[in-house]
C-alpha cells in the first residue's frame, strides 16, 4: 500500500477517534470544572483532558451531530435473493467518507436488526483498487461509528 494511502487511513481513523470521544465527554462535569475558581492539579488536568476530548463541540447532541454529517452518503444493500421473493433486509452497508484521491469508506455487515455486526476501513487513489487499510484495536471504534447511522428503512 502506497504512503498516500496508509496517511489517508491513518487520517480517517484519527478523525473518527476525535468524533467518538468527544460524545464520550462527560459535559455537565466539564461545565463544573470551567466554572471552578480555583481548580487544584487534578481538576486542571481533567479539564484539560475534557476540553481536549470535547473539541469545539459544546455538548453531546453537537458532537453526536457531527458524527451524522460525517459521511458523504449512507448506502446499505441486501444480497442474493430469488425473484420473487419477499421484500429483503439490509445485509451490508457503505459509509462513504470521501471521494477522490484519495478515497475512504466504512463498509461492513449487517446483523438481522439492522445493525453493525462487522466493519471495516477501505481506501483507494485514482486508478487503484479499494484496499482493506488495517490498523490493530479498530473494529471496536469502527462498530461503535457505524452504530450511530440507521440502516433500516
Amino acid at each position: 500500500m502506497s504512503d498516500t494511502l496508509n496517511e489517508t487511513g491513518a487520517a480517517a481513523l484519527a478523525s473518527i477517534r476525535d468524533m467518538l470521544a468527544a460524545v464520550a465527554v462527560d459535559y455537565d462535569r466539564l461545565e463544573e470544572l470551567r466554572e471552578t475558581d480555583e481548580p487544584d492539579e487534578d481538576e486542571a488536568r481533567e479539564l484539560a483532558e475534557l476540553e481536549e476530548a470535547a473539541g469545539d463541540c459544546a455538548d453531546e447532541d453537537e458532537a453526536r451531530e457531527r458524527i451524522q454529517e460525517d459521511p458523504l452518503s449512507v448506502q446499505v444493500r441486501s444480497g442474493w435473493y430469488s425473484p420473487g421473493e419477499a421484500d429483503q433486509k439490509p445485509e451490508e452497508f457503505e459509509l462513504l467518507l470521501s471521494t477522490g484521491g484519495p478515497a475512504v469508506r466504512i463498509l461492513g455487515e449487517l446483523d438481522e436488526y439492522g445493525e453493525p455486526s462487522r466493519a471495516w476501513l477501505e481506501v483507494q487513489d485514482w486508478g487503484t483498487p479499494w484496499t482493506h487499510y488495517f490498523e490493530p484495536g479498530v473494529d471496536d471504534m469502527l462498530l461503535e461509528y457505524a452504530g450511530h447511522f440507521y440502516f433500516g428503512e
